[in-house]
């Protein structure tokens, strides 16, 4: 049995953080999430701060939005409104269920791991634009992944919905940047 105060908006954010630590949630996911919902969490209501169940995530949108008026974009809220719902339903869950939860995440986490049935074949590079896909769907559209090497990957965010050709290219230029800097510095060393 979970006691009231399990349900605090707090305790959340102390779930988030945990689940993130104890690898149950992807901890850019579990970040990305406490984020959204500090951002909102001033127009939590003094309610809805003692019992999240009472939270109404389109409705506390549209509060912060009329309180932050033009000064944040349709896009970021909506995923701020994502990541908050996804946070709420997996906390309801976890307090519902921690041992199905827990075993459900770590199955499914081992399973990815050894590559269980056709996943066996994969190749490094499709093993790596398989991570991508994954964790794309728990980074909603602005953050981008992009595997440059085994295990490795970047995440490009706040990319404008409507990047132009030459702004992509401005984007590409910063990046080239720092990869001509590395080589020039290594070039002047073994010199």
């Amino acid at each position: 049995m979970t006691s009231n105060e399990s349900y605090t908006a707090e305790a959340l954010l102390n779930f988030l953080k945990q689940a993130g630590m104890e690898g149950l949630i992807n901890p850019a996911t579990a970040r990305a999430r406490r984020k959204a919902l500090e951002q909102l969490a001033g127009e939590l209501s003094a309610e809805e701060r003692a019992d999240i169940r009472r939270i109404d995530v389109d409705d506390l949108l549209s509060r912060f939005h009329k309180l932050e008026g033009s000064s944040i974009r349709s896009e970021t809220l909506q995923i701020y409104g994502q990541r908050v719902a996804a946070a709420l339903a997996e906390y309801l869950e976890w307090l519902e269920h921690p041992e199905t939860f827990t075993r459900a995440r770590r199955e499914r986490l081992r399973a990815f791991s050894r590559g269980e049935g056709h996943q066996q074949a994969l190749t490094p590079e499709q093993q790596a634009a398989e991570r991508a896909t994954l964790e794309s769907i728990e980074n909603p559209s602005n953050v981008v992944p992009v595997p440059i090497r085994d295990n490795h990957v970047v995440y490009l965010a706040n990319l404008p919905l409507d990047l132009s050709p030459e702004e992509a290219d401005r984007i590409a230029r910063v990046v080239r940047a720092f990869a001509e800097e590395k080589n020039e510095k290594h070039g002047r060393a073994r010199a």
